[in-house]
């Protein structure tokens, strides 16, 4: 058996980086060029090793050969989410080989992460190693998925609601946001900055006015992100849904009520680019904010309020609430308004 390498650790089998660039090293010490950008060189690596070498190289090599072939074909936030859990299943799993992988082992996984605090991301995590497994079988790789059989961690279903004057708090909090209110690192420990500037920062208007439409619209947090100017119609706000039952994007009229009326106002005031026919743009890319960028945000507001003493919630906590209160307000209007 070959010995562990040393360098390189993240790359698969005989692929290696040098002078900015990645290279496949053969038997005979022949270094072949790959390319410069990983995606690039990890395809053209499965094309020379994977045929007749990928059962005998170890789970490092099925998981690069998944992260080529199928993780593409995934939605740009599914893939991102999984690319993140398989670099905890390569540092789990990577040494082994394909065939030595038991139910026992990935048990032990789940029970591991789950001390961790992290049960429900071992579910996802365990879940997306089946798939790897399925694919595996797929290509003649293995003949079984030690995945099945194998029970999930328990998952409690959130239940928490955000009342109306949590989210008025939160979001006059962050309308007035400024660099002093944020917070940074010292020795793991949270504190406020020194920074004091007078004006508010537009980041924390995007927020709020997101976190506001959502509620209001009761709506998931990507189809609010990517609202257009061309959506705002005198009937109401145009979403498109990406994430639909049938996976078959849908586009739905929400219609106007004053608040959400005023909420959409308010966030038509927020400065974009010329020419830019999107609601929320980052000031940087000068693109409709990605999922990532804007919940970093999110969670560096929800920080600087936790140091404050208050509660966190989640985004979809108040796609909840919106659903919930709408309920609320259809029963009392239109069933029984005195409760009786």
């Amino acid at each position: 058996m070959a010995r562990p390498r040393l360098k390189n650790r993240d790359l698969p089998p005989r692929m290696y980086r040098k002078n900015g660039a990645y290279y496949y090293v053969t038997k005979a010490n022949k270094w072949i060029r790959l390319s410069a950008d990983l995606g690039e060189a990890k395809r053209r690596w499965v094309e020379l090793e994977a045929p007749c070498r990928m059962p005998s190289q170890g789970m490092a090599a099925v998981f690069n050969r998944y992260a080529v072939e199928v993780l593409p074909t995934k939605a740009a936030k599914t893939r991102m989410d999984q690319e993140r859990q398989m670099k905890l299943l390569e540092a789990a799993f990577g040494d082994f080989r394909p065939d030595e992988i038991k139910p026992v082992h990935v048990a032990q996984y789940l029970d591991y992460r789950a001390g961790k605090g992290a049960a429900v991301a071992g579910n996802r995590e365990k879940a997306l190693l089946s798939h790897v497994f399925t694919m595996a079988m797929r290509w003649g790789i293995v003949e079984s998925n030690p995945c099945r059989g194998v029970t999930r961690n328990k998952e409690l279903p959130r239940d928490r609601y955000v009342d109306d004057d949590e989210l008025d708090r939160f979001i006059s909090f962050a309308r007035e946001l400024r660099h002093g209110m944020l917070t940074e690192r010292e020795d793991g420990v949270r504190k406020a900055t020194n920074k004091d500037y007078g004006n508010t920062l537009r980041t924390g208007k995007v927020v709020a006015s997101a976190l506001e439409i959502a509620y209001l619209a009761a709506q998931r947090r990507q189809d609010v992100l990517r609202l257009s100017l061309d959506a705002i119609s005198d009937d109401g706000l145009l979403v498109r849904q990406l994430k639909t039952r049938n996976s078959r994007p849908v586009t739905v009229l929400i219609g106007w009520a004053p608040k959400l009326m005023a909420a959409v106002a308010e966030a038509k005031k927020l400065p974009r680019p010329s020419g830019s026919r999107y609601l929320f743009v980052s000031s940087r890319t000068g693109k409709p904010y990605t999922d990532s960028g804007f919940n970093a945000l999110v969670q560096k507001i929800m920080r600087a309020r936790e140091a404050a003493g208050n509660r966190r919630f989640h985004f979809h906590d108040l796609r909840a609430k919106g659903a919930t209160d709408l309920l609320e307000q259809v029963w009392c209007g239109e069933v029984n308004c005195t409760g009786g």
